[in-house]
């Protein structure tokens, strides 16, 4: 059974200053600042309609849609924060603009990888789904983001993601294993965004840049083809926006 939360979106929003239509219902979510940044050149008439703490969300259109752009947490606990946030405050189809590693030898650094579902190997979704809750992405987004790759020829995956809490205890076994069950790819954030969308009835779906290839222990951070992927992403992610 779904555990139900004592903390209502009511008395959130009301701590927050905001209200059930505050944000756009559109929303494309990186985790960094740096990446929301490259992100708000493409909203038109853009405003900042909300802060808190080191978390900022702006308001525009693309296309015509009315969207929110904001960093919404490099870890799970933040991105729980802000995805509640989100989805209280009018978001109704959320993509996760993010960046992973590989677990695959033809995943590579530079390609993108449109996220399936999640394995939930961090400790945040337990307090809010019991173990073998499964966390998937809303098909819609993955058909939207699917379709936008196509028509930009960027080179993507369908896979699962494990997303972890411990950057640096990814041991040789664990990373074994997750190759042998073909889960794509490694990150912090997606089960923790994915699973908020799915309990609170929204469309989410995610959409990450390889920036490693765990398999080899290669770190690619720096390099230009992660770089170029990163821009590649944010443009399907608006991309996607025609087609939800």
């Amino acid at each position: 059974m779904v555990k139900e939360p004592h903390f209502t979106p009511k008395k959130m929003l009301s701590m927050l200053g905001l209200q059930s239509d505050s944000l756009g219902p559109y929303a494309l979510i990186p985790g960094p600042k740096e990446r929301s940044q490259m992100l708000l050149g493409m909203l038109k008439d853009a405003a900042k309609n909300f802060s808190f703490l080191d978390y900022e969300m702006h308001t525009g259109t693309i296309d015509g849609k009315r969207v929110t752009v904001g960093n919404g947490g490099r870890f799970a606990p933040d991105t729980a924060m802000t995805t509640e946030i989100l989805c209280a405050a009018g978001a109704e189809s959320l993509i996760r603009i993010g960046s992973c590693g590989s677990l695959q030898d033809h995943v590579k650094i530079g390609d993108l990888v449109i996220v399936t579902g999640a394995i939930r190997g961090e400790g945040t979704t337990s307090y809010y789904v019991p173990k073998n809750f499964s966390t998937v992405a809303h098909p819609d987004i993955v058909r939207a983001l699917q379709r936008a790759a196509e028509s930009l020829r960027v080179r993507y995956h369908l896979g699962r993601v494990f997303t972890t809490d411990a950057l640096f205890q990814e041991t040789p076994e664990l990373i074994q294993e997750l190759n042998e069950q073909n889960v794509s790819s490694i990150d912090m954030v997606t089960s923790s965004f994915l699973t908020i969308g799915q309990l609170r009835q929204k469309k989410a779906g995610a959409i990450l840049a390889v920036s490693d290839e765990c398999l080899h222990g290669k770190f690619a951070f720096r390099d230009p083809a992660f770089l170029a992927a990163e821009e590649k992403m944010i443009e399907v992610a608006q991309t996607a926006l025609r087609y939800l």
